[in-house]
């Protein structure tokens, strides 16, 4: 009996810690859009559309103006379920357009604009 068991507690742990290969698990609790560093570069580099953006990506989290300059941010949050395993995260990936809609710039920033982006703060009203 003693046996089973230790089979079953390790055929679960495996299940849980499976996806740890690529540094998630599926209990890790994820919002907003991941944007690669590598997918950030290849728009940038092609001078990409707003519409090609927005084919590759998805709608932005936000849009505003500064400068005379349309912002756009995606937000991503991770917050791993397993401590140690793996690393939370909060980032933005932000696109700057001119009043033409031609692309500026694109790039990543660490968090949000002012406030946590931990999307468990905001729900608990901090």
């Amino acid at each position: 009996m003693k046996k089973v068991a230790l089979i079953a507690a390790a055929v679960l742990s495996l299940a849980v810690l499976g996806g740890c290969a690529n540094g998630k698990s599926p209990l890790d609790y994820e919002t907003g859009t991941f944007v690669a560093p590598e997918k950030v570069q290849q728009l940038k580099t092609a001078r990409a559309s707003q519409e090609q953006v927005v084919k590759e990506i998805g709608y932005p989290s936000s849009k505003g103006e500064i400068s005379s300059k349309e912002i756009w941010r995606y937000e991503y949050n991770l917050i791993t379920a397993i401590p140690f395993v793996g690393k939370n995260k909060a980032e933005a990936t932000v696109f700057e357009w001119s009043k033409s809609g031609k692309l500026l710039d694109a790039y990543k920033t660490n968090g949000g604009n002012g406030s946590s982006s931990n999307p468990l703060l905001k729900a608990a009203g901090m």
